[in-house]
């Protein structure tokens, strides 16, 4: 039976997996899937258009501003003002010493939302590009490294870094930097949403939506200002992975006008995709280092759905079987892991075989629990993950060397 996914790109990703799943951009921003088609500097301009209106309309009175910017001359983490209303009123965290033990612990400051009737930010209590770098760095080395190894505490965790770095990207919005110092602490939120997207996946109380988000926010942000600079490779590469059922994303990268080994990878795999090739899409995915691994979590249990639902079609003979180990091998997963996924979508497994008779008659569309789904191939990220366990601020910051990666273009 000949699968719709052999459309290939001429179909415009009518067949298949991508026609069941929506673009992961207009799935978190549902708002905006009528610019698609614009790409991704359509989508930040508009972003950044409504950013600069509300600093517009709350009027800029500060001597140092200057067609709706702020000049920051904060040097301190936390502004006195605010550090001054915390402590009166006791909302400083225990990530910030107040539980009164932590004294090598820092204030920084809050995240707050513009609002009507609220004052406009003024110099004092905007950080200098600086000291916005040094705030991240001490959030990754000071805060976040040295409790990544207590499992029970990420969520608490993950709500404070997240809180701050999303008051240290307001604190650039609000200056209107784009250099270099904001390409890196952008590509430093892109890989905390990264990391703990992994880390979190089982929690209830999170939610993936806002996180990937606020990841793609960052990537494309980032791929805007390194577009005036340099070429950030990494982040090219993220972007792609993140999108790989969005047409506009991979027209983008097409159009680039050099493509880096990591970029003609990630385009590889992103055809695997469209075509529905499962065995070539895990064979080049396993190849991936671990941040761009994270990235392709998604799809890599949507492939795994569509190629489940093609071996249902081609075996549904009564006595057709199909051995396990070898479907692992193919699928990118432990036997066990694939048993116990076959087992909760019904699918008998007998003997070390698939039997796949009583589910060819079921309906495609007849998915598991949203547990397993997540967990796909969590195993084997989560190897990937061990291994760097105790460099994982390093991983968040840029410093730490891929062993798993390669730099080169897998082809057929």
């Amino acid at each position: 039976m000949q699968s719709s996914r052999g459309k290939g790109r001429s179909g415009h990703r009518g067949g298949g997996v991508a026609a069941k799943y929506t673009d992961s951009t207009r799935h978190v921003q549902g708002a905006d899937r009528t610019r698609v088609g614009r790409g991704v500097a359509a989508k930040y301009t508009d972003s950044t258009r409504v950013e600069s209106r509300q600093v517009n309309v709350q009027g800029c009175t500060d001597s140092d501003c200057s067609a709706g910017t702020v000049v920051g001359r904060c040097t301190d983490f936390c502004p006195a003002s605010e550090l001054k209303l915390r402590v009166r009123e006791r909302l400083l965290h225990r990530y910030e010493g107040g539980g009164g033990s932590q004294d090598t612990l820092r204030p920084v400051k809050e995240y707050s939302r513009p609002a009507a009737g609220q004052a406009p930010p003024s110099s004092d209590t905007v950080r200098t590009p600086d000291t916005l770098l040094d705030c991240v760095r001490y959030l990754v080395r000071e805060v976040l490294g040295p409790r990544l190894g207590v499992k029970e505490g990420h969520l608490e965790l993950y709500d404070f870094v997240f809180d701050r770095l999303r008051a240290v990207r307001q604190d650039l919005v609000v200056q209107g930097v784009k250099d270099t110092t904001s390409e890196t602490i952008l590509s430093v939120c892109v890989r905390f949403h990264l990391l703990f997207g992994h880390l979190l996946a089982h929690h209830p109380s999170f939610s993936t939506n806002i996180n990937t988000s606020h990841q793609l926010e960052c990537v494309k942000s980032c791929l805007l200002l390194s577009s005036a600079t340099s070429h950030n490779h990494m982040m090219e590469a993220v972007y792609i992975l993140s999108n790989m059922d969005s047409p506009s994303a991979i027209s983008w990268a097409i159009m680039q006008p050099k493509h880096s080994p990591k970029l003609q990878l990630c385009l590889a795999i992103s055809q695997a995709y469209d075509q529905g090739n499962s065995v070539r899409f895990y064979r080049l995915v396993s190849t991936l280092p671990l941040l761009l691994l994270l990235a392709s979590a998604k799809y890599c249990q949507l492939m795994c759905d569509h190629a489940l639902s093609v071996y249902s079609k081609g075996y549904r003979a009564k006595n057709a079987r199909y051995p396990v180990s070898h479907l692992a091998t193919l699928l990118w997963l432990s036997p066990s892991s694939l048993s116990h996924m076959l087992s909760s979508k019904g699918i008998l497994v007998k003997e070390g075989s698939v039997w796949w008779a009583d589910k060819a008659s079921q309906d495609d569309n007849n998915t598991s629990n949203s547990s397993q789904t997540q967990s796909c191939h969590y195993e084997q990220m989560d190897c990937k993950v061990k291994e760097v366990k105790d460099q994982l601020d390093r991983l968040v910051l840029g410093d730490h060397q891929h062993k798993g990666g390669v730099d080169k273009v897998v082809t057929e």
